[in-house]
């Protein structure tokens, strides 16, 4: 099964023109950032100033959220007793931060608190009896979950006399609700706090808030960077309160006295001497979140919660070189089940399934649900990967917009062991004699509930941009969108007819492609980052393009298109009587030395009034000719005249043929 094609959903074509309300003008919105903002919803001065300029005030007040003030109350009287109090996480980032942030929280509190982070390999995921069993003979009097628990009210229900619980999670509730001291959710029913989007380490941190105004009569934001980054991790919706608490987390990157998050920076290169300011969601997405992931995939995740807790920055700058480390065997592991994973989809002839499940031998649990993710990207289903180890199978999934795989899961809840999760990542262990009823009950049921076009993949593309409409200025407009992230997207465009100058593979191992297009300012170069071997286009095709925008930094400022994804085009337009007024035209431009190309380009569309896609054509002719010829230098492209002492064939110019007149 290859490849799914993309689905392009353009919003707005560029002959549509919305009327751009006047309050815009005001916040000195450019017009194009205007339409992007409305289409997202941003239609009053109102919710305009909220999403420009909404800071940590502008948070909700934590005591609407139920169960917060019996929380707070409870670990008050832990607090002024001296009582031993022990944060339960979880081992991704969500988790790790969330348990760093109450840590810190309370140690600035003077409270007497422990951390517990369980073991992905062996004890899976959120509670279990021996731990708690473990954490009460300790001593422990208090437990405070964090980005876990609301799935374990058997467990609580048996948990230790003597150990108070408070449940603080995200994740969707089920039926039955815990029976402790406090549950904080803001997914339970009957809830007031007004949004109900916040990560693990979001709720974690309004708990905090709330502890620090009631004791200490002021609002708490000690800890927001590291909610920005668990927020950031878990994929949830960067709108709202996750839209201030990353921006304003983010903010404090480089001066954070977190000295576990600067030593991390740095080690990921993401912060050095020259950096000023770090406003990307994806820098933290792609830079922070895999190193203090691998730490609970691969290793132990409580070197997160130290990482982010110590106080001692030779101990940051050691730890956060080992995450380093970590992460690159974490990649490797990675590859080798990604690559039986692949085997196992052909050995069992997937391609006629809706659902995947996919299951291996001895596959390292903690690097399976990026498997499963990678899966996705592919195939576009939903995907459920189950490594069997120790006689049992667990398993993690990922899914499509159209299909809610934590209701999947309920439908199936008889043939598994435990479950939990939300609409689009889950987690499930599972027996391994029921894995076949599984994968057949589970496509069954993604039958009934998808259609084929559910499983096409969709770009949502803002509107269809003229190459030429593209300017410096325009780009860093979009920066007001950040941090950009889920259901507050990095913008995606589109281009039409745009004709390729040049391609080349680049990059050590040759994964990446580079074209230029031609457009009426010159050159425009496009990426196509990890697209292997593959050519998206050939120099001379015509081509449809979907792409997000860049400033690229090299010798200056330039335009640079990260491609999406290609279509090409046929276009019959080249005949000999055009290619030899270009080149009278050419030759006058170049005379007797080399000249920039994108001089070249500007004299013959901007002066010589010339199509910049059917000028592109005929110079892509004259290289293959060999009567002109490109040659790089500083970094710029150079084109010089040739001299041809052999009779000219066009239809040996494969562009040519590909486009001449017929």
């Amino acid at each position: 099964m290859e490849k799914q094609t993309y689905k392009w959903n353009i919003k707005a074509q560029g002959s549509e023109k919305r009327s751009i309300p006047g309050f815009f003008s005001s916040f000195r919105i450019p017009e194009g950032l205007a339409r992007i903002l409305l289409r997202r919803g941003i239609d009053s001065e109102e919710k305009l100033s909220h999403f420009l300029y909404d800071d940590l005030s502008d948070l909700s007040d934590p005591f609407l959220m139920k169960g917060m003030k019996e929380a707070v109350d409870r670990i008050s009287r832990a607090l002024d007793g001296g009582e031993k109090i022990v944060i339960y996480g979880d081992y991704d980032v969500d988790g790790i931060t969330s348990t760093s942030i109450m840590v810190r929280g309370l140690t600035g509190l003077h409270g007497n608190v422990g951390y517990y982070i369980p073991q992905r390999e062996t004890e899976g995921y959120g509670l279990n009896g021996k731990a708690l069993e473990k954490l009460a003979g300790e001593g422990y009097t208090l437990l405070i979950t964090v980005d876990c628990g609301i799935s374990s009210a058997d467990l609580i229900a048996e948990a230790p006399k003597g150990l108070d619980i408070i449940v603080t999670d995200h994740h969707t509730p089920p039926d039955v609700l815990p029976q402790c001291v406090a549950v904080i959710n803001p997914h339970q029913k009957d809830c007031h706090y007004p949004y109900k989007e916040l990560a693990g380490c979001g709720v974690a941190y309004t708990l905090c808030r709330a502890l620090y105004m009631k004791r200490e009569g002021h609002d708490y934001d000690g800890t927001v960077e590291l909610a920005a980054l668990g927020t950031i991790a878990d994929v949830v919706s960067l709108t709202g309160e996750n839209r201030i608490i990353v921006k304003e987390g983010m903010k404090r990157f480089l001066h954070t006295p977190v000295k576990g998050l600067a030593a991390l920076l740095k080690a990921s290169g993401i912060v050095h001497e020259d950096t000023k300011e770090i406003k990307r969601a994806d820098q933290v997405s792609f830079g922070l979140a895999p190193r203090l992931n691998a730490a609970g995939r691969i290793a132990q995740a409580s070197e997160g919660v130290k990482l982010m807790t110590t106080d001692s920055m030779e101990e940051a700058e050691s730890l956060a070189q080992k995450l380093c480390e970590t992460n690159v065997a974490r990649q490797t592991i990675e590859r080798d089940i990604f690559d039986q994973a692949r085997e196992r989809i052909a050995e069992l002839h997937m391609d006629k399934d809706m659902a995947f499940v996919v299951d291996g031998k001895d596959w390292h649990p903690g690097v399976i649900g990026i498997v499963a993710s990678r899966i996705l990207e592919i195939y576009h289903r939903p995907v459920f990967v189950i490594t069997i180890r120790n006689g049992v199978g667990k398993g993690s999934c990922r899914s499509i917009p159209a299909f809610n795989i934590y209701e999947a899961l309920s439908r199936q809840s008889d043939l598994l062991l435990q479950f939990g999760g939300h609409k689009m990542a889950a987690g499930f262990s599972i027996a391994p004699e029921n894995i076949p009823e599984f994968r057949k009950r589970m496509n069954d049921y993604a039958r009934s509930v998808l259609t084929e076009e559910d499983c096409l993949p969709v770009l949502e593309v803002e509107e269809n941009l003229p190459l030429d409409d593209i300017t410096l200025d325009f780009i860093h407009s979009l920066d007001l969108l950040e941090p950009c992230g889920c259901d507050n997207p990095k913008p995606l465009f589109s281009t039409s007819g745009a004709f390729v100058e040049t391609t080349r593979h680049m990059g050590a191992d040759g994964r990446h492609f580079k074209c230029q297009l031609s457009g009426k300012s010159g050159l425009v170069d496009a990426i196509f980052w990890g697209c292997g071997e593959n050519s998206p286009c050939q120099a001379g095709d015509v081509v449809d393009m979907v792409f997000e925008l860049e400033v690229h930094e090299w010798y200056g400022e330039h335009v640079q298109l990260i491609g999406k994804d290609l279509r090409q085009e046929r276009i019959e337009i080249l005949d000999r009587d055009y290619l030899v007024d270009v080149y009278r035209k050419l030759m006058a431009v170049l005379k007797d030395m080399p000249k920039p190309v994108k001089e070249v380009h500007y004299q013959l569309v901007t002066v010589g009034h010339m199509d910049p896609v059917k000028l592109g054509m005929a110079l892509a002719v004259f290289e293959e000719l060999e009567i002109l010829s490109r040659f790089s230098r500083n970094g710029e492209d150079f084109y010089q005249k040739r001299i041809v002492r052999k009779k000219l064939d066009l239809l040996s110019s494969s562009v040519y043929r590909k486009h001449m007149c017929q």
